[in-house]
């Protein structure tokens, strides 16, 4: 009976020092950091790097929005300055001189249809002649209608408007929907001259460049006016 009871006393006694060693331990145990303290903790060196980091993003927004307002600005300017390229082909000299080429070469549609109807069917020296003819015609023509300073005009222009496109400074759709097929009748209608008076000057390039012609057009044949 003594043993059993000394036994008895022995685990009573372990189980009170594992209680007592079980507080002890919860009272010197650290508790869990509240928020509150593990900012105020890391505030001085977290601070620093979130305003950097703020910086960084309002200057990439400033940035951003520069561009945007700077590619909206060149846009207004491009359109402005070719609107203004529109409006001296539709008055002042370049539109009188355009006016005076289209009433000669329309006086003139009807001879000129014919002598091009008849180069599909020819060939050889047949072909030849008939195209050696039409170049005659529109040397001949140009004399009669005494035309050399109204191509002279919208040649200028023609140059003009090309060094504005290659420049950035004209918007090339608004100029190619707008003229297209006005510099291209002029092109083709005026071909044999400046290659009569104007040895090495190639219209195609100018043209090409405002209003590209779509691949596989090929030649048009007689201008229309």
């Amino acid at each position: 009976m003594r043993r059993i009871a000394r036994t008895v006393d022995a685990q009573l006694m372990g189980t009170a020092m594992l209680q007592t060693l079980m507080w002890r331990t919860a009272r010197v145990a650290p508790r869990n950091v509240a928020p509150d303290a593990w900012w105020r903790r890391r505030r001085a060196r977290l601070l620093p790097q979130i305003s950097a980091l703020v910086g960084v993003l309002a200057l990439m927004c400033g940035g951003l929005w520069t561009v945007g307002e700077y590619a909206e600005h060149r846009a207004e300017v491009r359109l402005a300055e070719t609107n203004r390229f529109l409006d001296q082909f539709r008055s002042g000299p370049v539109a009188e001189a355009w006016e005076r080429l289209r009433t000669a070469w329309r006086a003139e549609q009807v001879r000129q249809d014919a002598l091009l109807a008849r180069i599909p069917s020819l060939t050889g020296r047949d072909l030849a002649r008939t195209l050696h003819d039409h170049q005659l015609f529109v040397l001949e023509t140009i004399d009669e209608y005494r035309l050399h300073d109204e191509i002279e005009v919208v040649h200028q222009y023609l140059i003009r408007l090309t060094m504005c496109v290659r420049m950035g400074s004209c918007d090339a759709d608004t100029a190619a929907a707008q003229l297209g097929p006005a510099l291209w009748t002029f092109r083709d209608q005026h071909r044999p001259y400046f290659q009569f008076e104007y040895s090495g000057v190639d219209l195609d390039d100018y043209v090409e460049t405002i209003a590209p012609r779509p691949a596989g057009a090929g030649n048009p044949g007689a201008p229309r006016w």
